[in-house]
Parts: structure tokens; sequence; C-alpha cells
């Protein structure tokens, strides 16, 4: 019998269904019930006899892979895959998957959601509303303003189809697309463009050595000071000291970031200009049945193969 390792926690609480069928076809499921994530080291034992993983942000790197035996695929729970050693993998003929479009609605919702309240001051105007202090802060709408979106894959075309009934004005920057894929409503620009022409620049690309730190002092002198930065990507995609020296002396008006909270020091999170939650744009009750179902087909599909 073939053994399936499944570390996301929402399996537990949101895929029982789909753990009773594995085992009804006959296969051999773990799951991770310690309430958090696996270390390196707990994970190298219990990947030792698993056919097949799917894996959060569980750290499968080149040691990890090496304690996998029997190992055919990778199945990522989400489309990041900067937490495996994806090269290392497949030099091991280990297929690596990830659950394509599973849930690039509700993190495209949790991006607009993030420049209506940076753009309104909502996080500011609550917190003293809160204190009793009927403080009215003025805000800007986005409605004919100009958003840059910088990749345009299944999350960035989604957000360009909701800011484009926002009546935004939308160009983007992404090197593997052309524009005769995309909407016509999207205006293909340089990357520098894109950083001198946006109101609201939103960041959906993946976190590659050819990405890491791209957003850095150079790319922030070009940018308008009132200009809003998006992150629902990956912290690493933003040289932090450059953003930090970015809001307090405001050469950009506002970043918000949906990533992980080790990703930015104490001094950053506590500035005024600036707003962080824990990586949760992709946790929905849709995103999370999408993405059960689509990682476990993407492992049975690779297992099941003759």
């Amino acid at each position: 019998m073939k053994k399936i390792l499944i570390t996301p926690r929402p399996f537990l609480s949101k895929g029982q269904k789909y753990l009773d069928e594995l085992q009804a076809a006959g296969y051999i499921v773990e799951c991770n019930t310690s309430g958090g994530r696996f270390s390196k080291e707990e994970l190298m034992v219990k990947i030792k006899d698993a056919d097949a993983i799917i894996t959060g942000n569980d750290p499968l790197d080149q040691d990890v892979i090496d304690c996998a035996k029997k190992i055919k695929v990778i199945s990522k729970y989400g489309v990041g895959l900067d937490n495996i050693n994806v090269e290392y993998a497949n030099s091991r003929n280990i297929v690596v998957h990830k659950a394509l479009n599973a849930n690039s609605v509700s993190v495209a919702e949790m991006a607009i959601l993030m420049m209506l309240s940076s753009a309104r001051k909502y996080v500011e105007i609550e917190q003293q509303a809160k204190c009793s202090n009927d403080v009215r802060l003025v805000g800007t709408e986005l409605h004919k303003k100009t958003l840059g979106l910088i990749g345009l894959g299944a999350i960035g075309k989604h957000v360009a189809h909701i800011a484009n009934a926002m009546g935004m004005e939308i160009i983007a920057y992404d090197p593997y697309i052309n524009q005769s894929q995309i909407f016509p409503y999207i205006n293909f620009k340089e990357l520098d463009e894109v950083y001198q022409l946006s109101d609201v620049i939103s960041l959906h690309l993946p976190l590659l050595d050819s990405t890491r730190h791209m957003i850095d002092q150079h790319a922030f002198e070009k940018m308008k000071p009132s200009a809003i930065l998006i992150n629902t990507a990956r912290g690493g995609l933003i040289d932090e000291d450059s953003l930090y020296n970015a809001l307090i002396t405001h050469k950009i008006s506002f970043a918000s970031e949906d990533i992980e909270l080790k990703e930015r020091k104490e001094e950053t999170k506590q500035l005024m200009n600036y707003s962080i939650t824990p990586h949760a744009a992709s946790f929905t009750q849709e995103a999370d049945l999408n993405t059960i179902q689509i990682s476990i087909k993407n492992v049975t599909n690779e297992l099941e193969k003759k």
C-alpha cells in the first residue's frame, strides 16, 4: 500500500471526507496532528517511508528530500514553491506540483481589500474610533487611479478583472506573457514605467533568485510619493531596509503586506504607514476546499500512473 504524508492542517478540520476517500482507495494516510508545523528534523523522520507528500510551508530542502527513499511526488498545498528545492527533487525524478488556481480568487479579493483599506486609511480610522476618537482622515478614491500589476498569473489577472470593474486604469509588467494573452484593458509597460506611473503597485509573482529584493531602493526612487504598495506574494520580493527607508522618508505613501510575520522586523511593523497580515489571503472556505481537492488530485494522478 502506498503512503501519503499530509502536513497542512486544514485537511483535519475541513478535509475528512477526502481523507476517507483516499483510505477507501487503499492509501495509507498520515496527517500532521501536532497543531503546528513539523520541524525539519521531524519531517526527515516522517517522510522516510512516504510515496507522496502534500506540503504547506514545510522546509523540503535537499536534506529532507534525501531522507525520502520512496517518494514520487511532492504536491504543494498552494502555489509558492520557495520552500521546496524543486531542482534537486527533479534530479531525483520526483515530480513537484502546485495547486494552480485554487486560491486565486481569494488572494485577489484580499489584494483589493488591502488597496481599499490603504487608500481610505481604514485601519487608523477604526483604531481611533475604538478609542472613542472622532477622527475622520481624508483618503483617496481608487476610481480612475492607475494600478500597476507586477506579475499576471491567475491572481494578477483576477485582480485586474476586479480593478477594471472599479474603474481603475490598469498597466502591467510580466516578461512571460504578451499583450495578446491578456484582457484588452490591460496595457503592458516596462518595469520602470510601472513604478513611475502607478498610484497603486501590486505584486503577484513568485520568489526566485531573479525576483528576490526586486523592490529595492532604486525601485522606490522611481515611485510616486503618493504610491501605495501591495504585497500578497512573498516578503523576500522587497528589500526590507529599502522599504523601511521609503516609508519613513515618505518616498511612498503606504505599504500593505500579507506575508509571513517573521519576514519583517518589529520596527517596520510598527510604522503608521505600514500594515501587515500573517499570509492569510488564501484563508477562505472556498480556497481551502479547492486546494485540498487539487493537491490530492496531483498526488493520485502521479501515483496511479502505470
